[in-house]
């Protein structure tokens, strides 16, 4: 993508925005574009965090894990002001996540965000889902500490 991707923003559809976070956000490292996708009242109630830096902490946390992820979006459904993404994830665990310490290890695994969009087409609410006991398994961990935190 160009460098005024952020300019680029404000003509995609729905979608386009939504996969922003996976390809861009995460992949090529850029948080400051979370300011053109994530409204400032977004929310994540699954990890309690809210608006753009929200988002970024929440990047910030899996890129310490696994700085080399690369997010690819498989497929997308929009139907009304819901996107839901398919991705899949490549990293290197290096760094502690969820609960799980670092191992080490590559995985390659799937997650699906679902987006709500509000009527400025930024991203008011967002959730996320991914089956940690494939990743577990593919890290080579075999038991899992659930963490004392409602954080990333």
């Amino acid at each position: 993508m160009t460098h005024d991707l952020a300019r680029e923003i404000t003509t995609m559809s729905r979608s386009e925005r939504a996969a922003i976070l996976f390809e861009e956000i995460i992949t090529n490292d850029r948080p400051e574009l979370a300011d053109h996708v994530f409204a400032a009242d977004f929310s994540w109630p699954q990890f309690d965090l809210h608006g753009p830096d929200g988002v970024r902490t929440w990047v910030r946390a899996f890129r310490t894990a696994f700085p080399d992820m690369e997010d690819h979006v498989v497929e997308q459904v929009e139907q009304g002001d819901l996107v839901v993404t398919r991705v899949r994830c490549e990293g290197t665990q290096t760094g502690a996540f969820r609960g799980l310490p670092p191992s080490g290890q590559r995985a390659d695994f799937t997650a699906i965000g679902i987006d709500r969009f509000g009527d400025d087409d930024m991203i008011v609410e967002r959730s996320a889902w991914f089956d940690i006991a494939d990743l577990m398994r593919q890290l080579g961990h075999t038991t899992l500490e659930v963490p004392a935190v409602d954080r990333p």
